[in-house]
């Protein structure tokens, strides 16, 4: 099965670059020439990647066909193009729901939405997946963690919960330009933080009976420093905050819809 890509941003160059360095054989790959350049990157790097003439060229070429356009242009990209009843249509949009899609890519027959991370370049992201097709499950099961859901509504609860990576970024910015203010040396201080991201990511991922309740409960000790951060970010309401934004963003997915 050849897998093709409309839209050519970083989604794309995250999940062909998972796929062309996965163990064993690699999938055939087509993007779209839609930013040359990334386009060209993919297919200079590996073996199994090819651009495309076009977005059409892509369709004729290909089973499997991934839409990462932004929003707001997929309309007017879509409407110009003619799909199979045999395409299998993935959707890496978080705001368009399946029957949004299935409109817009008639008469294609089956369609799945996705949300990958950058991550699954290397293999390390989770990606949303409704409905549940096995082949979809599979094709995303070497990159990372597939969470295959069965209603709409957890799928988009799990989209929402991706709009959070910026800010946890900006967490361990803070921490990084905290410790570079005390003066030590900046790359050290990135380096330190980003390594307790990865040790406390690591510790929840290696303790699934734990609940992420338990573990701040644990790495609370009473009376100990932690403890007292913990208090003053609940203080200022720092995760009020978040689950608010988080309403926002389950909002904007609700007013997409009409």
């Amino acid at each position: 099965m050849t897998i093709g890509f409309i839209g050519t941003g970083e989604i794309t160059r995250a999940v062909v670059t998972g796929l062309s360095t996965i163990d064993g054989e690699k999938p055939a790959l087509l993007v779209s020439p839609r930013n040359e350049e990334i386009a060209r990157d993919l297919a200079g790097r590996f073996d199994n990647v090819a651009v495309a003439a076009s977005n059409q060229a892509v369709i004729d070429g290909a089973e499997m066909i991934c839409l990462a356009l932004r929003p707001q242009d997929a309309v007017d990209i879509l409407q110009g193009l003619n799909f199979g009843s045999g395409h299998h249509v993935v959707s890496f949009m978080a705001t368009y729901g399946v029957e949004q899609i299935e409109k817009l890519t008639a008469p294609a027959q089956k369609v799945t939405l996705v949300t990958p991370l950058p991550a699954v370049a290397f293999h390390g992201g989770p990606t949303p997946i409704f409905p549940a097709h096995q082949e979809v499950v599979d094709l995303f099961e070497p990159l990372g963690t597939p969470v295959a859901v069965e209603t709409a509504q957890e799928y988009q609860a799990l989209c929402v919960a991706t709009a959070t990576l910026a800010g946890v970024f900006a967490y361990y910015e803070t921490i990084a330009d905290w410790l570079a203010a005390k003066n030590v040396p900046a790359d050290k201080a990135r380096e330190f933080s980003g390594a307790v991201f990865y040790a406390l990511a690591t510790t929840a991922r290696n303790a699934p009976q734990h609940s992420f309740g338990d573990l701040t409960k644990e790495s609370a000790t009473r009376g100990g420093t932690n403890e007292q951060v913990l208090a003053h970010l609940k203080e200022e309401g720092v995760y009020r905050a978040l689950s608010k934004a988080m309403d926002g963003i389950w909002q904007r997915f609700e007013d997409a819809k009409s």
